[in-house]
C-alpha cells in the first residue's frame, strides 16, 4: 500500500505532466499558411505544429480528465499520448518539428511505466518517474517555443 507521501508524490507528477501538456495542445494555430516549406520539408513549421496539435489532441484531453487517484488510468492515457506522438511524428512533414517529438515521446512512455511499477508497489521508481516528468517538461517547452502561441 502507498503512503500517504508517496501518494502525494505521484500525484504531484501527474499534475505536473497535465499541467505541462496544456502548452502542447491548448494554443490555437495562427489560420495563416505561413512561408513555403523549404529544405526538403512538406510542412511549414506552422503546419508541422497543427499537425502535432491535431494528433494528440484527444490523448491530451484524455490526461486532463485524469483521477489521480486512479493510477491505471494514467498508465494508459500516457501510453495513448505515446503513440500518438508516434503517430504525429509519421505525419509531421517538417524536420525541425518531427526532431522535437522522440523525446517527449520517450518522456511519456518512461512516466507511463514508472507509473505502472509505482501502482504494483515498487516506490524505487518514484525518482525515475520524477525524471521523466521533467524530460516532458523540457520537450514541450522546446515544442512551445517552436510552435508559439498565435
Amino acid at each position: 500500500m502507498l503512503t500517504a507521501t508517496t501518494r502525494i508524490g505521484r500525484i504531484a507528477a501527474i499534475l505536473l505532466t497535465v499541467t505541462a501538456m496544456a502548452g502542447l495542445v491548448g494554443c490555437a494555430p495562427d489560420g495563416g499558411a505561413g512561408p513555403t516549406p523549404s529544405g526538403g520539408d512538406t510542412q511549414t513549421t506552422s503546419q508541422a505544429c497543427e499537425t502535432v496539435r491535431a494528433s494528440v489532441q484527444d490523448a491530451a484531453d484524455q490526461v486532463q480528465r485524469l483521477d489521480a487517484g486512479d493510477p491505471s488510468a494514467a498508465v494508459s492515457a500516457f501510453t495513448e499520448v505515446a503513440a500518438r506522438l508516434d503517430d504525429a511524428a509519421r505525419a509531421v512533414g517538417n524536420r525541425s518539428i518531427a526532431d522535437l517529438l522522440p523525446p517527449l515521446r520517450s518522456g511519456f512512455t518512461s512516466a507511463s511505466a514508472d507509473l505502472s511499477a509505482i501502482a504494483g508497489g515498487d516506490l524505487s521508481r518514484l525518482e525515475s518517474l520524477q525524471s521523466a516528468a521533467a524530460q516532458i517538461q523540457s520537450a514541450l517547452s522546446a515544442f512551445a517555443a517552436a510552435c508559439p502561441a498565435s
